[in-house]
Parts: C-alpha cells; structure tokens; sequence
C-alpha cells in the first residue's frame, strides 16, 4: 500500500509542491536525528513557502540510521505515521513533520516515537489532521511496511548522514563541518539557490 503524494519507483518518495516544476529540491532527513531538526526548525518553513511560490518541488527522503545504529523502530514508525498525514494533504504531512522534529526525543536511544500515542500527540497538535481514518492508519501501522521500503532505498543515493540537500543534483551545504549545526540563514539558503 502506498500513500498519496508519493512519487519515484515504488512510490518511496514523498512530495510537496508541483511536480511539473522543472526545478527539484530533495531534502534527506531522519526523525530521530538532531541535525536534521535544527535544518527543520532553521529552514522547512523557508523551503515550504519557495515550494508555494513555484520555485521548485520538494522531494523528501528520509533514512532510518539511528533505528539500525541505536535500536528501536521510531524513525521508521514515525515515516509510517508521516505517509498517514500525506494522505490528508501535503500541508498537513509537512506541518506534522515540523511537529514530530519539535517533538523529538532526546537523547536519541529515547525511542519516543515508536509509541503510536506519542505519535498521535503529536499529530493532534496539527490542524485538520487527526481523524478516526487518519489515527486507525497510525495504530495499524498500515504504513510500515512502505516505510522500510523508502528508508531501505535511502542508501542508494551514496549519502551517509542527515541531513542533505540537492538543487537539481547539486549539493547545497546545510550543515556545518561539525555535522551538527546549521550553516545556512534562510535568506543565505534561498540566495544558494540562485547560483
């Protein structure tokens, strides 16, 4: 079963904007990883509003690293919950994204989100999105299985952490040499695009 607003082979690839856009911006996170949610507090509004304007498409991939490295299951169990509320609508997937980096456990050993409450709660904070349907999904974990298939695709792109960032193929560096922190405002983000 794939969910909607999904894209690429297998349908692994969730999206948010226009896909006849003839610029692509892809975006490689985990839900469990730290520096991956510095770049969603610093840049995903940023990047959701250039997606409105028609600068281009978001496709998102996301890893399940920790999962393997740490134990547990929440990253993949959290990409379960995020392809339920890509079936209410890409602005709901991606507020709820925003919601679950916010949310996210520390240190990363905490396997918060492999608790469906936890990820209930946390999709309760975001408008429009729970509803009987959406939350029998989440408890079912009706995506899960989709889930290991799009994090099991994520090597295939020769990257070995999160988060990354390509324009068109091109990387544009999000994160400082430290591999933690974010080293790029908004405004200097958005200006790397226009190179």
């Amino acid at each position: 079963m794939t969910p909607a607003n999904t894209t690429g082979p297998g349908g692994t690839t969730l999206y948010y904007g226009d896909l006849n856009r003839p610029h692509v911006l892809q975006v490689f996170l985990e839900l469990r990883d730290r520096a991956s949610r510095r770049m969603s507090e610093t840049l995903l509004e940023t990047i959701r509003k250039a997606a409105d304007d028609g600068r281009f498409v978001v496709k998102f991939h996301f890893a399940a690293t920790i999962d393997d490295t740490v134990g547990g299951i929440g990253s993949q169990r959290g990409l379960s919950a995020l392809a339920a509320a890509a079936d209410v609508g890409e602005k709901e997937f991606v507020d709820y994204l925003a919601a679950l980096f916010a949310a996210q456990p520390f240190p990363p050993v905490d396997d918060k989100f492999s608790d469906t409450s936890e990820l209930l709660a946390q999709a309760g904070k975001v408008e429009g999105l729970r509803s009987a349907e959406f939350d029998k999904k989440v408890t079912d974990n009706v995506y899960l299985n989709w889930a290991g298939e799009a994090v099991g695709t994520f090597s295939s792109f020769g990257i070995v952490g999160t988060p990354v960032v390509w324009y068109d193929g091109e990387v544009i560096p999000v994160v400082n040499a430290d591999g933690e922190s974010i080293s790029l405002t908004p405004q200097e983000f958005l200006s790397e695009l226009q190179t």
